[in-house]
Formats: structure tokens, C-alpha cells, sequence
């Protein structure tokens, strides 16, 4: 099998993994929404009087989903391996080990774009009366760019390797530069996946943990570029029935 990362074939694997683990992709997710409550009503209240200090706000109270992010990918990372002993226990145990370096690369990844995307403003305004305000927009477009492809290995580089955050970033650079092509289109379906899920709403059933496990997929799909190791098997489809599908929508807590 060649080592070179198919997009199509990590884009496979996501939407398996989601269908089979339904339940669970609800269910963590739900923790999620419930971290996330003061930034809806921060969010609320911006839309309605926008203000620096309220965005800031907004952007600070993201990071409270920080805990969940963590015990999201981890559970995540056992999905995509197929870990027999893959249990909804795991979810805490992410949550403890890993709620530090989540709360760190969560707030590396609000922050710097809200960063790049205000100077993005400030220099789409100076290029109006400045030609030097044209190149420096435009490097910051590509600045934002290429976080946009590093911030798509940052947590699956944190719940599979003993990084320091250091580490993670310079080798999510690496990691989204060697691999540039198929960091864009797993990028654009995450970005088109994420504006589906807030329109819909889904994003506060389930969005937000399908994304996990879409970034978790990629990573493992280039991994074995380096390490020359499959670690993913194909698997037998699961058939479920409309009753066991419905059920584990509505009622995640009781799936198999």
C-alpha cells in the first residue's frame, strides 16, 4: 500500500467512524455544548451590540471548552485505532490528562486568528492610501492560511505524542507543509462542515465532535508516511437498523 495520505480514503474512515460511533459522537459532544454556554450568551448579546471588549470576551470564553476538547480527541484517537477496550470512561480520562495543553492550544487557536484576521482589517484599510499596506495584507492572508492548515494536527499531535507545546506547533508546521495538498481539503471540508453544522444547529449535537474525529483521521492517514505503519484496518460495514440509528441520536446514552 503506498504511503502517500489519500484524502478520500481519511474522508472514508470519518464519515465510518461517525456513523458506527453515533452515540458516543452525540454524547461528548453534549459536554461540549454544556462547556460552551457562557460564550452562546456572550455571543448573543455581541450580535446585538458589538463592542472589542464583548469579542474579547467572546474569544475568553471559548477557552471554557477547553477540558472537553481534550477528552474529545482522546476518546477520539481510540475510535479511529479501533481500540477494543474503548469505553465512554475514556472521555474523562482526557479530559484529566490533557485539560492544560487543550486550554493552551485553544487559546493559540482563537487567538492568533482573531490576531491575523484584525490585521487583516487594519491593513485592507492602509492599502487604500499605501501600496506597502497591500503586501502586508496579503501576507497576512496567507499567515492565517497556513495556521488554518497547522491547527488541523494540533490536538491529535497532543493526545499521541509526549509534546510540549513547542514541539506540537513546529510540527504541525511541518506536518501541514509536507503534506499541502491534503491539508487543504481536509481544511475545506472541515470549513464547509463547520458552517453546515452552526446553520443547522447540529454543531451542538454532534459538530463540533465529528470535527475531532475528521482531524484525528488525517492525522493517522499521514502518519503512516513517517512511521511506514498502518495502524488502520479496513473494517466490515455496520448495518443499523432505523430504530438503533434513531436511538442513538436521541438517546446516546443507551447505545450498545
Amino acid at each position: 500500500m503506498s504511503d502517500k495520505p489519500s484524502a478520500a480514503r481519511a474522508l472514508k474512515f470519518w464519515l465510518s467512524d461517525t456513523y458506527n460511533n453515533l452515540g458516543k459522537v452525540v454524547l461528548v459532544n453534549l459536554f461540549w455544548t454544556a462547556c460552551s454556554v457562557p460564550s452562546i450568551l456572550i455571543g448573543i448579546h455581541t450580535r446585538q451590540n458589538f463592542s472589542p471588549l464583548a469579542f474579547l470576551a467572546l474569544v475568553v470564553s471559548f477557552l471554557l471548552t477547553s477540558p472537553a476538547l481534550g477528552g474529545m480527541f482522546y476518546l477520539s484517537r481510540k475510535i479511529v485505532v479501533n481500540d477494543p477496550y474503548l469505553e465512554m470512561r475514556d472521555f474523562f480520562d482526557g479530559v484529566k490528562k490533557y485539560w492544560e495543553k487543550s486550554l493552551i492550544l485553544l487559546a493559540i487557536s482563537l487567538i492568533t486568528p482573531a490576531l491575523i484576521l484584525g490585521a487583516l482589517v487594519f491593513y485592507g484599510q492602509l492599502a487604500r492610501f499605501h501600496p506597502a499596506g497591500v503586501i502586508l495584507w496579503v501576507l497576512s492572508l496567507w499567515g492565517i492560511i497556513f495556521f488554518l492548515l497547522m491547527q488541523t494536527y494540533f490536538f491529535p499531535l497532543m493526545v499521541t505524542q509526549d509534546m510540549g507545546i513547542k514541539q506540537i506547533l513546529k510540527t504541525s508546521l511541518f506536518l501541514a507543509l509536507g503534506n499541502a495538498g491534503f491539508t487543504v481539503i481536509v481544511v475545506l471540508v472541515q470549513i464547509i462542515f463547520l458552517a453546515l453544522f452552526a446553520i443547522t444547529g447540529i454543531i451542538f449535537i454532534g459538530g463540533i465532535s465529528t470535527i475531532c474525529l475528521l482531524q484525528t483521521n488525517a492525522f493517522l492517514e499521514i502518519s503512516k508516511r513517517y512511521t511506514g505503519e498502518e495502524i488502520r484496518k479496513e473494517r466490515k460495514k455496520e448495518y443499523k437498523s432505523p430504530k438503533q440509528f434513531f436511538r442513538e441520536i436521541f438517546m446516546p446514552w443507551k447505545y450498545d
